[in-house]
C-alpha cells in the first residue's frame, strides 16, 4: 500500500516549489518592467543636464556687462594732453592700463561666466571712476583731484589692488616706480594749476 504521508509530503513539497517559482517569476517580471522606467529617468536627467550646459554656454557667450570690443583708443597713449615721461607712462600702462583705460587685455577667465561678469564689472567700474584713455576730456580741476588721488593710493600701496596682483604679479610697482609716479603727479598738478591761473589772469 502506498504511503499516504509520503504522498502528502511530496505533494506539499511540489506545491511549495511551485509557489517559490511563481514568486521568483513575478519578481523577475517586475524587475524587467522597472528597467524601462529607470532608463527613461536617466535619459531625462541627461537631457536636463545638456540643456543646462547649453544655457550656460549662451550666458557665457552673450551676456557681458562690458563688450570685449577693441576700442579705437587701444593703441593710443594714456594721459592724452598731459606731460608725462616715458618711464612713468610705462609704469601706468603695466599697473593701471588693464582696468583704468581702453587698453584692456581680456584674460581667458574673462570669457567664462561667472568669472567674466566679475572681471567686466570691475573694469566697467574702474573706467567710470578714471579712464586714462580719455584724460583730455576731464576738466583740469578734476584732473588735479585725480592726480592727488593717484599719489595717495600709490603711496599707500592700495593700487593695484592685492587681488588683482595675485593674478597679475607683474603689475606691481617697484619702490622706485612708486616714487617716480608720485613725483610726476605733483609736477603735473603744479603745471595744471599754473596753466589755469595763467588763463584766468588773461
Amino acid at each position: 500500500m502506498p504511503d499516504k504521508r509520503g504522498h502528502q509530503t511530496r505533494s506539499g513539497n511540489s506545491g511549495a516549489a511551485r509557489r517559490v517559482l511563481h514568486r521568483v517569476r513575478n519578481e523577475t517580471e517586475l524587475h524587467d518592467l522597472q528597467k524601462p522606467s529607470l532608463s527613461r529617468k536617466t535619459a531625462r536627467l541627461r537631457i536636463a543636464l545638456l540643456s543646462l550646459g547649453v544655457l550656460w554656454m549662451l550666458a557665457t557667450g552673450f551676456v557681458h556687462p562690458l563688450p570685449h570690443t577693441i576700442s579705437e583708443r587701444a593703441t593710443s597713449p594714456l594721459f592724452p594732453g598731459a606731460r608725462i615721461t616715458p618711464s612713468v607712462a610705462q609704469a601706468f600702462n603695466r599697473a593701471c592700463g588693464n582696468c583704468h583705460s581702453e587698453k584692456t587685455e581680456w584674460p581667458w577667465y574673462a570669457q567664462v561666466a561667472p568669472g567674466s561678469w566679475l572681471v567686466e564689472s570691475d573694469v566697467k567700474r574702474a573706467r567710470k571712476r578714471m579712464n586714462l584713455s580719455r584724460w583730455e576730456n576731464v576738466d583740469p580741476t578734476d584732473q588735479r583731484l585725480l592726480l592727488s588721488a593717484i599719489a595717495t593710493v600709490v603711496e599707500n600701496r592700495e593700487m593695484p589692488p592685492r587681488r588683482y596682483l595675485m593674478l597679475h604679479p607683474k603689475a606691481k610697482l617697484t619702490a622706485d616706480e612708486s616714487v617716480e609716479v608720485i613725483e610726476w603727479t605733483r609736477t603735473e598738478r603744479r603745471r595744471l594749476r599754473e596753466s589755469t591761473d595763467g588763463a584766468a589772469t588773461q
